[in-house]
């Protein structure tokens, strides 16, 4: 028997689908072999053209012909089963143990998680979250009846089955109802949007940034939170952690005796005895190795942490959704408890706390909940939200460019004083921010199309105006800005024109992708805004580390919004399209819409990746491809002649990674020409008269010892010197 993974995987950065198709990337992985998405390889009704990175579709509303009513009849079946699937989602659960199917579910879901890519897996935590809801939706003493009770571990493949095939259904009714409305502006596609995210996506950013970020507005808050909830906030985090390890290390001693016990059978030469004998051993992981019913979780939880009992009982209670507390749940599409409050209350005082490695992905919106009846908390918390944003922005920044160029609440003499959250101001480059940490809410996650359109008004308009605002004073030349502290800021010559960001607290990624329209914009940046949540923005500061890779991104970003095209669900996806591809704008034909066909596996591994095999090296940070040397010339231009600087690192960052070959080849060969060939020798000549890269960039390679420079050195010319 092959070995059994242990791994309790943290959740991986999935590619939203769109109205997939045969076509698709997720359709021709499934042709090609591969495990079919949870969701389904799609409808085929159109085909994409993928050129470049890219994939163009022509809008689902002029397609016509045999596919469209393939689509329609397929759609149809899938809007009729979901009453049957729902009776037997309840029929299967009462019948075996209703609350360890679900522990045990997390189990099975982690393990099929942990071997997949994350676009593949997409939509699986979703519903089995949407199954403990149900659970506790049922009536409770029709639950705890079943409690304790012997089940067959057939019973787990059939609500794994069941909850797929409920998935699919949903998925293709979302779809039919995007057919039946269209989607004739920018506001209606984030309606459709949100209802698809609110049903199957869970993930809102990697560890890695939510740590930090749900640290940094809790953190502060701490006597106050315990003064008036009897715990403090960022308890609540310490608390999934350590029970998270408690439950890592449980499933990791029942891997290990279902390895040894595996490695005693013989293997079977019947194929169908083999995945029979693989199944039971799943199954067996997946409900030994599952959490328990604990009798007292306070108690664990204050042994734990070292912890007095009395607040761990109230943390607990804050966390806990009670069996029979959801009687209105009854669709995908409806605001689930569990999600925030993710441990099942059964009889006093005994839980069920089933994937706690989860809860940091709903952690600030737990907080909210918990301060909500609080008034003075509340409003305390949100002002946290929104100094935290614009802290971990600034220090964010601050990491990339230095502190010498990132100002955090400079303000200027408009009527009103405006301020700027943050601005980064170097020779070259120019970047305004506008942090937006408030709330999104319940009914606004579910669509509801008035708070939407608040919300929008809100995260998009208002920090519109306010940029463009910004953007024109700064290009009026005038330049009396005051720093935090009243001071007057005295920023640099050579400022290029300034690139507009949003970042909003919230992860809002339909935002993201259409900036919607509220009607209250009076202007907006000319050449473009990138809205990207927090977490986003300090993975992407954490992966482009050097000035020109985050400024040639998010200037890219930008332009990318302007234009339309591509769309872009993710941003681990589009930062990893930039970092292999260098994806640019795109301007879609009147027809058609515009996708990445590339996903972020190489990013997801450098955050996910927690199990390491012995010997094996930890995934590498993912980067830019530009060559050391050629970033370090740019440093020597910014120091040396800052007006080149932008123009240099524009073109530089614009070359595909591969094509820096020759210039790696270059620096090679103009190492001292003792240690060289004739050829490298040759090679090295050629270099020092200029690699032409693009009509805007030609490289000039010399040694060291070389103190000639090509002449005259301008805006399309780089200088490199080997060591």
């Amino acid at each position: 028997m092959g070995r059994l993974r242990v791994v309790l995987p943290v959740r991986r950065r999935r590619g939203k689908r769109y109205m997939a198709t045969a076509g698709s990337r997720a359709g021709r992985r499934a042709a090609a072999g591969e495990m079919e998405p949870y969701l389904g390889a799609g409808t085929p009704f159109v085909t994409p053209v993928v050129d470049g990175g890219l994939r163009r579709f022509r809008r689902p509303g002029d397609v016509q012909g045999a596919g469209l009513r393939a689509a329609r009849e397929q759609i149809r079946k899938a809007e009729q089963q979901l009453p049957r699937l729902l009776e037997e989602l309840s029929q299967t659960a009462l019948a075996a143990d209703p609350v360890m199917l679900y522990s045990s579910l997390h189990v099975l879901d982690a393990m099929r998680r942990s071997s997949q890519p994350g676009h593949v897996m997409f939509g699986s935590d979703a519903m089995v979250e949407f199954y403990g809801g149900l659970v506790t939706a049922m009536p409770a003493d029709r639950v705890l009846e079943r409690l304790g009770a012997d089940f067959h571990p057939q019973a787990l493949f059939d609500m794994d089955r069941l909850l797929r095939e409920y998935a699919r259904a949903e998925s293709l009714a979302h779809q039919a109802k995007v057919l039946r409305e269209g989607a004739a502006d920018k506001q209606t596609s984030v309606l459709h949007m949100l209802q698809m995210e609110q049903r199957f996506d869970r993930m809102q950013g990697y560890p890695a940034q939510l740590r930090p970020i749900f640290e940094e507005i809790t953190a502060p808050l701490a006597d106050a939170s315990r003064a008036v909830l009897g715990f403090a906030l960022h308890q609540a985090l310490a608390a999934a952690d350590v029970y998270h390890a408690r439950q890592t290390a449980r499933l990791g001693e029942v891997m290990t005796e279902f390895e040894n016990a595996s490695a005693l059978l013989a293997p079977s030469p019947d194929r169908e005895q083999r995945v029979q004998v693989a199944a039971t051993l799943t199954a067996g992981v997946a409900t030994l190795g599952a959490s328990p019913v604990e009798d007292d979780l306070p108690g664990v939880l204050a042994t734990e942490l070292n912890a007095p009992h009395e607040e761990m009982t109230r943390l607990a209670a804050a966390l806990t959704t009670p069996l029979g507390s959801q009687p209105a749940l009854k669709t995908l599409g409806d605001t689930n408890a569990l999600r925030r409050r993710p441990v099942i209350g059964l009889d006093t005082p005994r839980s069920l706390w089933a994937r706690p490695g989860d809860f940091i992905h709903e952690a600030l919106d737990w907080a909210a909940d918990a301060c909500r009846d609080h008034p003075d908390l509340l409003k305390s918390f949100d002002k946290q939200r929104q100094d935290g944003c614009e802290e971990l922005v600034r220090r964010s920044l601050a990491a990339v460019f230095g502190e010498t160029y990132v100002h955090h609440g400079a303000t200027y003499p408009d009527p009103g004083n405006p301020d700027v959250d943050v601005l980064v101001a170097m020779p070259g480059a120019v970047i305004v921010v506008e942090a937006k940490g408030g709330r999104f809410t319940d009914p606004a996650r579910r669509a509801a199309p008035d708070r939407v359109n608040k919300k929008t008004r809100e995260f998009v308009d208002k920090a519109l105006d306010q940029n463009a605002r910004t953007i024109a004073y700064l290009d009026s030349g005038k330049g009396t800005l005051r720093s935090r502290n009243k001071k007057r800021l005295v920023l640099p010559d050579h400022l290029p024109p300034a690139v507009s960001v949003i970042v909003t607290l919230e992860r809002v990624d339909p935002f993201a992708t259409h900036l919607p329209d509220g009607g209250k914009r009076s202007a907006e940046p000319q050449d473009g805004t990138w809205l990207v949540t927090l977490a986003d923005v300090v993975m992407v500061a954490d992966i482009l580390r050097h000035p020109a890779e985050f400024y040639a991104y998010a200037r890219t970003r930008a332009a990318i919004a302007k234009a339309g095209g591509p769309r872009v669900f993710v941003e681990a996806d589009a930062l990893a399209a930039w970092l292999d591809h260098r994806v640019q704008r795109v301007e879609p034909a009147p027809d058609e819409i515009v996708f990445l066909d590339t996903g972020s596996e190489a990013v997801n591994d450098y955050y996910t990746q927690q199990v390491i095999a012995p010997g094996s090296a930890s995934p590498a940070r993912p980067d830019s491809g530009v060559l050391a040397e050629v970033l370090d010339a740019l440093d020597v231009v910014h120091r040396e002649r800052p007006q080149d600087w932008h123009d240099l690192a524009i073109a530089a960052l614009a070359v595909q990674p591969e094509d820096w070959r020759p210039v790696r080849k270059a620096l090679w060969a103009a190492q001292p020409v003792t240690t060289g060939t004739r050829r490298a020798r040759k090679r090295a000549r050629r270099a020092a008269d200029g690699i032409r890269l693009s009509p805007h960039l030609t490289v000039y390679v010399r040694s060291s010892t070389d103190e000639t420079s090509p002449s005259p050195l301008g805006p399309t010319t780089l200088l490199l010197r080997t060591p």
